[in-house]
């Protein structure tokens, strides 16, 4: 029910049910009958930090797991940097075609997908778009 809201945010609005249902003269048993009525008070605020604990054990499991719905913080914005080929390759801007030629061949060996099959999937990513750029830089000095 409280899925996507935040531990605290939750933790909050149950301290404040917890504490207007003790002091409502309301309850299931009366307060004036002394201590079975203070009874089901106590009883209350235990099944509200029974909620509270189990809703903030699946919170971290779903953000361990990458579920989470929070949203992301905002990140500080940084200069795009100019795509410069040569670097990409590890080349000097004076590089013959055919030095373009093997530096994208040694290059491509190092990332190409068939080469990082057996690495965890986040490195396969990282190596696809490391492919994709030695690619794009090939493409933009072979002219």
């Amino acid at each position: 029910m409280f899925e996507d809201t935040h531990p605290r945010t939750l933790r909050k609005w149950l301290i404040v049910a917890g504490v207007v249902y003790f002091l409502l003269p309301w309850d299931l048993i009366p307060d004036f009958l002394g201590l079975p009525g203070r009874v089901d008070d106590a009883g209350f605020l235990a099944l509200l930090v029974w909620v509270d604990r189990q809703h903030a054990q699946r919170w971290a499991q779903r953000q361990a797991a990458g579920q989470g719905s929070e949203r992301p913080r905002a990140r500080r914005e940084e200069p795009a940097k100019a795509f410069d080929p040569h670097v990409v390759l590890g080349l000097a801007p004076s590089a013959s075609k055919k030095e373009i030629r093997t530096a994208y061949r040694s290059r491509m060996q190092e990332y190409h997908p068939d080469k990082v099959a057996h690495l965890g999937e986040e490195l396969q990513r990282l190596a696809h778009v490391k492919a994709q750029e030695i690619q794009r830089a090939y493409e933009t000095l072979r002219g």
